[in-house]
């Protein structure tokens, strides 16, 4: 099959053919290697090349190969770069019948070195934009291409540009998702890995801080009340540390798909309360008021009562947060379409417009760490950016949905934020 044995009927179905073999080519290296052996019987060529233009405009010999379909030796001073870089330049095709006589080329080192004779070299063209080219050429034969052979090749180079942009994009597609399934294992190794290690020395802190209480319990007279203050501070960070660990183990299994639930028809309303129960303290300290209302009289839900505990938890404990001292904080609950939908509305500064989008993501934080205490429950307290993640996990697991509005963030004239719970009668598989 070549250029110079078909009639214009013959060659343009057998290069249609060959574009729609292309087509259907979704890796770029089968893609090259079967578009370079095409060109070779389709021009009669002794050796041909597939050139593509990286990102910093250096020229990649992808595909190297004689017309017997042996790969060509490493090095990219087999051809004559006078002429590819002119093609490439210029995004015209170049037809030489001789080229160490032709007047453009024949001083070119390579062409002299090489002895070259018939060469052809056409663009690859997509969207105006030159991304390589395809050269061809006969060492032994002079006069074997000629001007009327450049169209079919320039055809047939149209049709492999769209493959190879189509191919290249898959490529890079399959790339990207490689790299993310391989950085979300590493993420998941990672916590893994934290959690187990953290837990081991946090025992051993433990049992010496029940230790020293026991010891402080029998000492008598009463020991210094700095010593029983320490213990007490020793004994709230420890439980501060396993409440992280416990954090970081509930975000491993949810990404991994490994978070069990075991449901049972339970109502709402009281799990809701108990976890509000919790925060009565924190909200007197700082004056917060804390109203829940209407969640009583909903219908039986398929819930896993822990869990739940912990999606109300996480979400009002961040209203808590970022809501200043002297706020509201209201809790509802109605009958939806969908099953039953929780409404928890504060009036804290709110969420800004561009973290609207982020604010389910694992460890994102809202606003700068700088600006936030240690504290968990004080206003823009501390936090590893986990509690909306799981809750969100969870929500999930039941077959609900969990959202937050706000209008944006506002620390003078707080908008507030209200987050949505809607789970269904009866859970989905």
């Amino acid at each position: 099959m070549s250029i110079n044995s078909q009639n214009g009927i013959e060659l343009l179905e057998y290069v249609m053919s060959v574009s729609r073999r292309m087509a259907e080519m979704r890796s770029l290296e089968p893609l090259l290697s079967y578009t370079i052996d095409e060109v070779l019987k389709l021009v009669g060529a002794e050796r041909g090349y597939i050139v593509l233009k990286t990102n910093d405009g250096s020229l990649d010999f992808r595909a190297k190969r004689d017309k017997d379909g042996n790969e060509l030796p490493e090095g990219a001073d087999e051809i004559s770069h006078s002429i590819l870089e002119e093609v490439i330049r210029t995004g015209n095709s170049l037809v030489l019948s001789n080229a160490m006589s032709d007047p453009r080329f024949h001083q070119a080192e390579s062409v002299m070195i090489l002895r070259l004779r018939s060469i052809m070299c056409v663009p690859l063209i997509r969207q105006k934009e030159v991304i390589g080219a395809i050269y061809v050429e006969n060492r032994s034969i002079r006069g074997r291409f000629r001007q009327g052979d450049v169209a079919p090749l320039e055809i047939f180079a149209n049709q492999a540009a769209v493959a190879i942009e189509n191919a290249a994009l898959n490529d890079n597609l399959e790339q990207a998702n490689t790299h993310l399934r391989d950085l979300d294992e590493l993420k998941n190794n990672f916590i893994r890995l934290i959690s187990h290690e953290l837990r081991t020395p946090l025992a051993n802190v433990t049992a010496y801080a029940d230790l020293m209480k026991v010891v402080i319990d029998m000492v008598e007279p009463a020991p210094d009340p700095q010593i029983v203050q320490t213990r007490q501070k020793l004994e709230t960070a420890v439980l501060q540390m396993r409440k992280t660990i416990e954090e970081i183990l509930h975000v491993f299994l949810i990404a991994s798909g490994q978070l069990t639930l075991l449901p049972r028809p339970l109502s709402i309303g009281p799990i809701v309360a108990s976890v509000a129960v919790r925060f009565a303290d924190v909200c007197e300290n700082r004056n917060l008021k804390l109203h829940v209302d209407d969640v009583y009289n909903l219908p039986m839900l398929m819930l896993d009562e822990d869990q739940i505990e912990v999606v109300f938890s996480n979400v009002l404990g961040n209203s808590v947060k970022y809501t200043p001292d002297g706020g509201d904080i209201w809790v509802s609950g109605r009958r939806v379409p969908a099953g039953v939908e929780i409404t928890v509305r504060d009036t804290g500064i709110g969420i800004p417009k561009t973290e609207q989008k982020r604010v389910f993501d694992i460890f994102h934080v809202l606003g700068s760490l700088m600006h936030h205490s240690t504290s968990k429950h004080a206003f823009r307290g501390g936090g590893l950016g986990l509690g909306l993640p799981i809750a969100k996990g969870i929500i999930e697991g039941h077959g609900g949905t969990i959202s937050l509005e706000s209008s944006g963030q506002d620390l003078e004239n707080p908008p507030g934020t209200t987050c949505r719970i809607t789970l269904p009668l009866q859970r989905t598989n």
